[in-house]
């Protein structure tokens, strides 16, 4: 009793000091957690670390992921990456979390479907050869439901719409946003760096002090007049 006591004052201690930490130092210690997170998955999955750790750690995340878990620690190391980047913008995490979830589900389906839809009753290594645990409750279900030839599609559907939640891109943008990825890989300017004569923009020609949105800005028309007031002088009465 006198150790769980201490054992109970102690977590209460550490528990009230972590609360009382800025929001900003908790994301921080969250980011670089995962950051380690992926170093060990990495180990694990990537370098085949030996040993009860990296034994533990694969039996979890290719159980759960099965195949899919290759990709579990680059997921890891750019959600840590994100944190530390921008430890305030907790709207952007919730998206990119959502997005990342949705697409896990239909890529670890797909992969599950592509195995032979294996159960765990088929054993351990069957399960890691699929989509593991994760991918059997994405598949499974659809198929049983809708068969194979609907629920293909429905998972692709389903990775999509997490690609464009990750990406915060509406339906209505997705030309726009390919066409800045086209842009981007045949290195041509974009339409907010050209000059208003079509011209790139050069490097000595951006102001160091004006944002990117700032530079995005056109001017609209100017109302040249005339105005009220622009003659010389006007007759103060009317004199009868």
């Amino acid at each position: 009793m006198g150790l769980a006591h201490v054992a109970g004052g102690t977590v209460r201690r550490i528990g009230r000091t972590a609360s009382e930490l800025e929001p900003e130092h908790r994301r921080d210690g969250v980011g670089f957690f995962l950051l380690a997170l992926a170093v060990l998955v990495a180990a694990s999955e990537w370098w085949g670390m030996q040993g009860t750790t990296g034994d533990v750690v694969h039996a979890v995340v290719a159980g759960t992921f099965g195949r899919v878990a290759y990709v579990v620690p680059i997921a890891l190391l750019l959600f840590g990456v994100g944190m530390l980047r921008a430890p305030g913008d907790q709207a952007s995490t919730n998206r990119i979390t959502i997005g990342t979830t949705a697409l896990t589900f239909a890529v670890a389906g797909l992969v599950h479907i592509s195995a032979g839809l294996p159960s765990p009753p088929d054993g351990g290594q069957a399960m890691r050869d699929g989509g593991g645990m994760i991918g059997f409750l994405a598949s499974s279900p659809v198929v049983a439901a809708i068969k194979t030839v609907g629920a293909v599609p429905l998972l692709i559907l389903l990775g999509f719409f997490g690609l464009l939640v990750m990406t915060a891109t509406p339906v209505r943008m997705i030309p726009a946003r390919l066409a800045e990825v086209r842009d981007w890989a045949l290195h041509q300017p974009h339409e907010s760096d050209l000059n208003e004569d079509g011209t790139a923009v050069e490097a000595d020609q951006i102001d160091p002090d004006e944002t990117r949105k700032v530079r995005r800005r056109r001017p609209g028309p100017v109302n040249t007049g005339p105005f009220d007031g622009d003659e010389a002088f006007r007759q103060a009465a009317i004199v009868a």
